[in-house]
């Protein structure tokens, strides 16, 4: 009787710990599955980031461009006015993007330099003398540069 009960255990033994193996191989693979995707999600999702960051930029610097032709270059038709609503209009809609995308932090940041740009757009730089080119980007420099600042730390 032992002599075929032992080949039968053996057997047994042999299938319960190959399912065993087949689980634990399963699970792992389960597992780095999850890892892999929860990182191809987190990649994803900074790279979207990075495009509405990026995008808000080019809002930004054609907005400097605009003060420029304002106050440097003495533009005021009503053709420089419609450029001005629109990249405002622009720079506005990429915060709010930003503000849905990134940390508060980032979304505070981007505030503060549409506010700025904003506000060299609609009432000049502060000191009325010449260069004007160089008085908007001064205006605009500080709260450009915590953005940048801030957003390349939380990109790191």
């Amino acid at each position: 009787m032992w002599t075929t009960l032992a080949p039968l255990v053996g057997v047994l033994l042999g299938g319960f710990m190959s399912m065993l193996a087949q689980r634990s191989a399963g699970r792992a693979l389960e597992r780095g599955e999850a890892r892999r995707s929860v990182r191809e999600l987190a990649e994803a999702r900074r790279n979207e980031r990075l495009t509405h960051l990026i995008e808000f930029l080019s809002a930004v610097q054609e907005a400097e461009r605009v003060a420029v032709d304002r106050y440097h270059h003495n533009l005021t038709d009503e053709q420089w006015q419609g450029r001005a609503r629109q990249v405002l209009d622009r720079v506005w809609v990429t915060q709010k993007t930003i503000h849905v995308l990134c940390a508060s932090e980032v979304s505070e940041a981007a505030r503060s330099l549409a506010f700025a740009v904003q506000e060299v757009i609609r009432k000049g730089p502060e000191d009325p003398g010449d260069p004007q080119d160089e008085k908007v980007w001064a205006h605009i420099h500080p709260s450009r540069q915590a953005f940048l600042d801030l957003v390349r730390d939380q990109l790191s």
